[in-house]
């Protein structure tokens, strides 16, 4: 695979896919890597919770697209839970 720098120079690299760790690494020709990370719904919701924080909309895009099972983007709309609805 090929990308281009701003100059518009051509800088070959490989992509790998590791699907069950959320993750994407990418190595270029030239040794430098990066990698990317996402969390899955669920993980996100979790962190939620534990900042405290009460999900009050899902949307599947900042256009507020409703979401389903197949979005691929996830805007979460949250707020700080009153202290009433702490356990």
């Amino acid at each position: 695979m090929t990308e281009f720098s701003g100059s518009g120079e051509a800088r070959p690299h490989t992509i790998r896919y590791s699907v069950g760790d959320n993750r994407i690494d990418i190595t270029r020709d030239d040794g430098a890597t990066s990698s990317l990370w996402w969390a899955t719904k669920n993980e996100w919701l979790g962190l939620l919770d534990i900042a405290g924080l009460e999900l009050e909309a899902l949307y599947a895009g900042f256009a507020r697209e409703p979401f389903a099972d197949d979005s691929r983007e996830y805007v979460f709309v949250a707020r700080r839970r009153l202290s009433s609805d702490v356990p």
